[in-house]
């Protein structure tokens, strides 16, 4: 299953160049870290804290941090993402600790994340208000449940299909949507069975901190490790699919 070996693939590349990934993304993501950490001890009552009463405001310093903490979750991503698909698609590594900084490739990417995530919202949409017209009167709220069930399955596989515009645009090669349906048509139950064994695999690493809940100093470590694994398998997954879907590189 194609799937399940570019899984695979993606966690291998990691294994096998665990000094390198370690060495690409320290500074980057040693950042945010610094930041999530930097909030945790400085607003602990609010770390952990899933809603807000909007009679009672959250203080503005503390609003302030998590926009600081925001940018540098967002300059990381950025950073290790063109440099992970860079390392693996072209053999660039660097020297040092670090990585290569390509400012108008990682604004580029940026760019084109928020296009893919509004292109899979804007598809799972109109499914969903599809479905919900033609079957809600029918069988009543009964087929809510389904119905997300279809609109999940709808944005993992929209979103695999065309995030491979991604490491594109990371080795600097220009790719639109409709360049990365057609380099990844007849791979719809590939881009389904890699996205089902991420999120069952971000899910396993997450269930820890649900589990037990809490939302002090430890807990947000702990969320930064799986964070950084999650990350990587990510964005690795994403280049393994670019690589041998789109380029014709083996998958073994």
């Amino acid at each position: 299953m194609l799937g399940w070996k570019l899984f695979l693939r993606a966690v291998n590349l990691i294994l096998d160049n665990l000094g390198t990934a370690l060495r690409l993304t320290a500074l980057p993501y040693g950042l945010a870290a610094i930041a999530s950490i930097w909030v945790a001890t400085g607003w602990p009552e609010f770390v952990g804290q899933v809603t807000f009463d909007p009679s009672d405001p959250l203080p503005g310093d503390f609003a302030t941090a998590k926009l600081i903490e925001f940018g540098f979750v967002v300059l990381a991503y950025l950073w290790v993402a063109v440099a992970w698909h860079r390392f693996v698609l072209l053999g660039e590594d660097g020297r040092g600790w670090v990585p290569p900084i390509h400012g108008g490739l990682m604004l580029g990417y940026l760019g084109r994340s928020l296009l893919v995530g509004i292109a899979t919202v804007a598809i799972v949409a109109a499914i969903a208000t599809m479905l919900s017209v033609l079957l809600l009167p029918i069988f009543g709220t009964s087929v809510g449940a389904p119905i997300s069930a279809v609109a999940l399955f709808v944005a993992m596989l929209s979103f695999y299909r065309l995030g491979v515009v991604l490491p594109a645009g990371a080795v600097g090669k220009r790719m639109t949507f409709g360049e990365a349906m057609r380099a990844t048509a007849g791979h719809s139950g590939t881009a389904v069975v890699l996205a089902l064994v991420t999120v069952a695999f971000s899910f396993l690493l997450q269930l820890p901190a649900v589990i037990d809940g809490g939302g002090g100093l430890i807990s947000v470590i702990y969320q930064l490790v799986v964070q950084w694994i999650g990350l990587m398998f990510g964005v690795g997954t994403l280049t393994a699919l670019y690589g041998v879907v789109v380029e014709g590189r083996p998958v073994d």
